[in-house]
């Protein structure tokens, strides 16, 4: 019977982590469609079609992003309890603390694209991006990484 209780709680934590995963990774994947609208003068995923390096950046990056969301999930998944009924156990803080960390890397990558090509503290032109497909896959890859890095601190930060 120990044995059966332990392979049930077992099933039950991978399930709440793979859902949370899911929700999660679904997440990311809105936030880049979002961040290739507001970076109008980079033309993301145009200019790493062909480019296996390129591509290879941006995929890292998605698993780079993936590692950090799943792990995350696994730590502190949306679900509370080992119960099979969801409603009374699902965790509207915990996802709620996740959209809004997703918005406030929105709006970060925003700002962060406004003041560097338009303000150009540091003198440089963004439209260099453009330029080359390797450098377009390091952004992708970064904000990949930054997105992630946000959400996985949602995921484990202490709530209630």
């Amino acid at each position: 019977m120990a044995g059966e209780e332990f392979i049930t709680s077992l099933g039950l934590w991978f399930v709440r982590a793979f859902v949370s995963s899911l929700i999660c990774l679904f997440i990311g994947y809105i936030g880049i469609r979002i961040i290739s609208h507001v970076t109008t003068e980079i033309n993301e995923f145009e200019t790493i079609k062909g480019h296996p390096l390129a591509t290879s950046l941006f995929v890292g990056g998605f698993l780079v992003y993936a590692g950090l969301v799943v792990y995350g999930s696994m730590v502190n998944p949306f679900f509370l309890s080992q119960s099979v009924m969801i409603g009374a156990y699902f965790n509207l803080q915990r996802l709620l603390a996740v959209v809004l960390s997703f918005f406030v890397s929105l709006l970060f990558g925003w700002l962060f694209y406004l003041i560097f090509a338009k303000l150009t503290p540091f003198g440089v032109d963004l439209d260099d991006i453009n330029k080359n497909p390797t450098a377009v896959g390091v952004f992708l890859f970064c904000y990949e990484v930054f997105l992630g890095l946000i959400v996985f601190a949602s995921l484990t930060l202490p709530i209630g």
